[in-house]
């Protein structure tokens, strides 16, 4: 006696069942790679990153590195000196949130596409770079591809039982 054919149904399941869990997968590699993501020590300050600032309306306001010294030199920027432990601004399309650290400061700018964090202390009235992470599109990649290797993984798993 022979096995009936595959419903059509049957075989849609499969294939949906299939990319939910793939799903699952590239969400928690990305999760993972995220949360291991390496610091880099030191290095040179990107001059469009954004800095917190105390500005001449004595709000919190965020300025560019590359352009920090002009703002300063033209009054419009007080002091780098914060106010509060912790917050967030907006620059243009880019979410900067700040939290004091014990040596320093800790800044994450973030937009839909990335996220740079960087850790710095003031001295002088000027930031200096202690450590930075940029986590960019190659995460998204790379959980794509450990969430294809794990789909497989499983798959042949359930070809051996």
């Amino acid at each position: 006696m022979s096995t009936p054919a595959a419903q059509p149904g049957d075989r849609f399941t499969a294939i949906f069942s299939a990319f939910m869990v793939f799903c699952v997968l590239v969400w928690l590699w990305g999760l993972g790679l995220f949360m291991l993501w390496p610091w880099q020590k030191g290095g040179e300050w990107l001059p469009e990153f954004p800095i917190a600032a105390i500005c001449a309306d004595e709000q919190v306001c965020a300025v560019p590195y590359g352009e920090l010294a002009a703002a300063k030199t033209a009054g419009r920027v007080k002091t780098l000196q914060l106010p509060t432990a912790s917050g967030e601004t907006a620059y243009e399309m880019i979410a900067l949130q700040w939290k004091k650290l014990p040596g320093g400061v800790e800044a994450k700018a973030s937009a839909w596409n990335f996220q740079t964090t960087v850790r710095y202390r003031i001295e002088d009235e000027m930031p200096i770079l202690v450590e930075y992470q940029e986590i960019g599109g190659k995460v998204f990649l790379y959980a794509i591809v450990g969430a294809l290797i794990s789909l497989g993984l499983l798959y042949l798993r359930k070809l051996r039982k």
